[in-house]
């Protein structure tokens, strides 16, 4: 299926509307039958009612060089228990199953993709560095939050996912049937961080970091199940 550059674009059942027209998509009800989803986001209109974020004012759309991204303006202290807070999550559409691709570039020493997210006390996280998970243990691997702080679940022993302050590109495997979340980086064949599990199927899509700031471009997610079932901290 062909994606359109346009802004938070969402292409299902033959169905195409731009985010930035639709200001306020539909939630869709628990017993919704999941559905094909296609979803990219590149910024040129400038536009940021696709996504939600806990403090709007803290993201702008900026341009480098005719590329339109998504930065991140400032941190916001952590949560208590210790775990992120600070991501855009795309708005009123819940993914099980997805593919996930940005380009993503660090400011400082990290960012985070966050994904299957239910409440703000349960969800997933990759957090790509520029340290490896060895160096610091909170660093460089993929987290789950389920009730308590943040607790690693896979890359420890990876090599860094974001070694400079250029451009990177991520993409992210989620198959909620088989419980497998891979991550690459840069196009390789060879998965950075894998893990299987299946805590949670359903949720929200995010990006940010945990008490940092960085920048986001060109976003494509495709999904086979978009509009999962309504999730609790238990499905």
């Amino acid at each position: 299926m062909k994606l359109l550059g346009l802004p938070g674009v969402l292409l299902a059942a033959g169905l195409c509307v731009s985010g930035s027209v639709v200001a306020s998509p539909r939630r869709a009800p628990s017993n919704a039958t999941p559905r094909r989803l296609d979803w990219v986001d590149n910024f040129h209109s400038g536009r940021l009612d696709g996504w939600a974020m806990p403090f709007p004012e803290d993201w702008e759309v900026l341009s480098q060089g005719g590329l339109r991204y998504l930065h991140m303006i400032r941190p916001r202290p952590p949560g208590i228990p210790r775990r992120p807070l600070q991501f855009a999550r795309i708005k009123n559409i819940r993914f099980g199953s997805f593919d996930l691709q940005a380009r993503v570039r660090r400011d400082q020493k990290s960012i985070i993709v966050v994904f299957n997210y239910v409440d703000t006390l349960h969800f997933y996280y990759a957090h790509l560095s520029r340290d490896r998970g060895t160096a610091v243990s909170v660093h460089n691997g993929i987290f789950i939050v389920n009730g308590g702080p943040r607790r690693r679940i896979a890359g420890k022993l990876a090599a860094p996912a974001l070694p400079d302050h250029g451009w990177h590109t991520v993409r992210i495997l989620r198959n909620v049937r088989t419980g497998s979340i891979e991550v690459f980086m840069d196009g390789r064949r060879q998965a950075l961080f894998h893990v299987m599990d299946r805590t949670f199927r359903c949720g929200e899509v995010g990006l940010g970091s945990f008490d940092e700031t960085g920048d986001f471009a060109d976003i494509r997610l495709r999904s086979n199940d978009a509009g999962c079932p309504e999730p609790t901290p238990n499905n």
